[in-house]
């Protein structure tokens, strides 16, 4: 996709907020491409300069989480000596934005349009977002410092790591946000996920 002039920049991100706005406030299936055109103050054909569907925009939005996990893991995880600490707290900090600025609603949305778009290409699984390359960054010093296991590479064990997540995520969104993300999403990683990665000779304390 071609890069936008400031201008064009400036109308779909309206437009963006305006929807992002309206579903909030009453529910995405009662929102219509007319109520949103005419909250950001621009013509209806204008939306489609843009955008294909509703939904469109809340996966467009979404590219947002990537630049606030790349800003959170350069600026707070070299604070964490261990790949056991930086997963955790990296963990918790995604946890904790996607139940306080994205939402429930929103969070249903995604979930929805990619499970109904064809193909198994989809922004949420994408493996060149920057989600994962953090994830597998943090396995790699890992595996390197002989913390985690190393019989499967960190790309894999990054691809399920992020797996867990979602389902993490999916759970929040089929149970209408009846736990607390952070909370849960901690545990997983916690009790679940970081066991299956630990280098178990080096935690039994047996030769490598």
């Amino acid at each position: 996709m071609a890069k936008l002039g400031p201008t064009a920049l400036r109308t779909k991100n309206a437009i963006m907020a305006s929807a992002l706005k309206l579903f909030n406030a009453r529910s995405f299936d009662s929102v219509t491409i007319e109520d949103i055109t005419n909250d950001a103050g621009v013509a209806k054909g204008t939306f489609y300069t843009y955008f294909a569907t509703k939904s469109d925009i809340v996966v467009d939005s979404f590219w947002a989480i990537d630049a606030y996990y790349e800003s959170y893991a350069s600026k707070n995880l070299q604070r964490y000596k261990t790949a056991a600490e930086k997963l955790v707290a990296f963990t918790r900090a995604q946890m904790k934005y996607v139940r306080d600025v994205v939402g429930n609603p929103s969070l249903k949305i995604l979930y929805a349009n990619q499970a109904v778009q064809p193909g198994s290409s989809k922004m949420i699984t994408n493996r060149e977002r920057r989600w994962h390359a953090i994830v597998r960054d943090i396995i790699l010093g890992g595996q390197a410092s002989g913390e985690l296991r190393t019989d499967l590479d960190a790309d894999r064990l990054a691809v399920l790591v992020n797996r867990s997540s979602r389902g993490v995520f999916l759970d929040w969104c089929v149970q209408d946000a009846a736990f607390d993300l952070v909370k849960e999403g901690v545990a997983v990683m916690q009790d679940f996920v970081m066991v299956a990665l630990q280098n178990q000779a080096r935690k039994n304390g047996s030769p490598e």
